[in-house]
This record gives structure tokens, sequence and C-alpha cells, in this order.
């Protein structure tokens, strides 16, 4: 897509001046919080939901939502432009970890699928976390006032609650196995980014070509140690799952103690 395919680059469907996001302040955080609050009504009201007949057809609305960020932002993308991809399409294509998070996550929710679950555990609760605690990274001049704004955190925190959602209300759980099926789709993923980001200016899949300290410019060395650093993460991941397993069975433990002796339980 060329420069003279972007139109209404101007009022919602558009862009601000540059610096119109500003991070941590409120619009940083009032997505990030609203997400939170649903999640903690999930949590209180799981076994309503778990038995409510109509929580199929919630979690196809979630997955609808899903696919509305995702294919509104081509559309988005075809009418408007970015210019951090010189607005050419074929430097936006959903070669990103969030993109296949999303991707993931939307034929996961409704399908309970387990091995999509466990590439959304350790993909979508990494990836997506990380870029909504640094969006600056990729918005810099949207705000609420802009589409662009509720269409990045839409894309990133609706695959996060979906996830999470799904191990609260249907009990779904990671498998060691995910950690190393999570990285051969990273890895499938590297060879098309590496293709492209050479291809096309602008390109940036996978984070290959940011500008970041510390790091080797060349890609293809980047991508090595993308490789060990992302597998070390999600370790670090599966690790922190089991120490919190292990806590929950030692209080559930605990508390069947107690009923046995006749001292109140505790909250678990």
């Amino acid at each position: 897509m060329s420069s003279e395919y972007t139109y209404y680059r101007d009022g919602f469907f558009g862009y601000g001046p540059d610096g119109t996001f500003r991070a941590y302040t409120l619009m940083h955080f009032m997505p990030i919080l609203v997400t939170v609050g649903l999640l903690i009504l999930v949590w209180y009201g799981r076994r309503r939901l778990r038995e409510w007949k109509g929580e199929t057809h919630l979690r196809f609305l979630l997955s609808f939502a899903m696919f509305v960020m995702e294919f509104s932002y081509f559309c988005w993308l075809l009418y408007v432009g970015d210019d951090s991809g010189k607005n050419l399409m074929m430097a936006k294509l959903p070669l990103h970890v969030c993109d296949m998070g999303l991707i993931c996550c939307m034929f996961m929710v409704p399908s309970k699928n387990r091995t999509l679950f466990g590439i959304n555990f350790f993909i979508t609760l990494f990836g997506a976390t990380l870029s909504c605690i640094v969006p600056q990274t990729v918005l810099t001049n949207v705000g609420p006032m802009h589409y662009r704004y509720y269409q990045f955190f839409g894309e990133h925190l609706i695959p996060i609650f979906g996830t999470v959602y799904m191990m609260t209300v249907h009990g779904m759980r990671p498998r060691y196995r995910d950690i190393w099926i999570s990285v051969g789709v990273l890895s499938a993923m590297l060879v098309p980014s590496l293709a492209l980001n050479e291809a096309y200016p602008g390109s940036d899949y996978l984070f290959l070509k940011l500008d970041l300290p510390l790091l080797p410019d060349d890609q293809y060395l980047r991508a090595g140690i993308y490789a060990v650093l992302i597998t070390a993460v999600f370790h670090v991941m599966w690790l922190l799952w089991r120490l919190y397993l292990r806590g929950r069975e030692k209080r559930a433990g605990g508390n069947r103690k107690a009923r046995r002796s006749g001292i109140p339980e505790t909250d678990s």
C-alpha cells in the first residue's frame, strides 16, 4: 500500500500530534484497570458462570470481539495507513507475537483446545502483558479520542482476559510441553519474519530491528538471543505457576485438617 491510499488521517480514525499518548498516566492505566476489574468479577462469579446456560454464547462473543480487533485494524491500515511501516501493508502482516496470541485465543476460547491454551498461557500472558506495560513503543500520536488507542488495548487485553477467564472458569492449565510448543510456534514465525524484514523497509516483525541497547543490530544474531531469553522467561513463568499450585495445595491441605479438627477454615 502506498501513501496515496491513506485517507481520514484526522479525527477519530486518524492521528493526533506526536506525544498525544502519555505513558504511565490515566490514559495508559485505565484500560488495564478496567480489565483487572472485570477479571475480579469473573473470579467471584466463576461458579455461576460455569453453570450458566448462556456461558457458551459469552465465549463466542469474546472470540468475535478478538476477530473485530484484528480485522478492523487491517481495514484501518488500508484507509489510514501507519507511518511506522511506511504505509506498506506488507510491513503489517499478523506475524507479531501478540497477533499470534490473539489468533490462537480467538479459536481457543470457544473450542477449549488445550494446546492453544498452552500457547496463550506463555505467548499471550508474556507478550501482550509486556506490550501493555510499554505501549509507548507502538503508540505515540493517538489517545482516547482515537480508534487506534482502543484497538491497541483491545487487541492485547482481550486475549489476556480470555486466557485468564479460561483458567478461572474452566480450570484450564498449562503443561510443561506447552513451553516447547510455544517456542516452536515463535521459531516457525522467524523464517517469514526475517525475510520480510529484509524485503520491506519499515518492517519490524518480532521486534528484530527495534532499537534496543546492549543487543546487536544484526537481526539473525538478535533472533538467537531472543530465543534463549524467551525460553528462559517461559521456564520462569512455569516455575512461578508450579509454586502457586504448590502453595494452593498446602492451603487446601491445611483446610482439610482444620475441618477434621473442628478449627474454622481459612480462605484458599
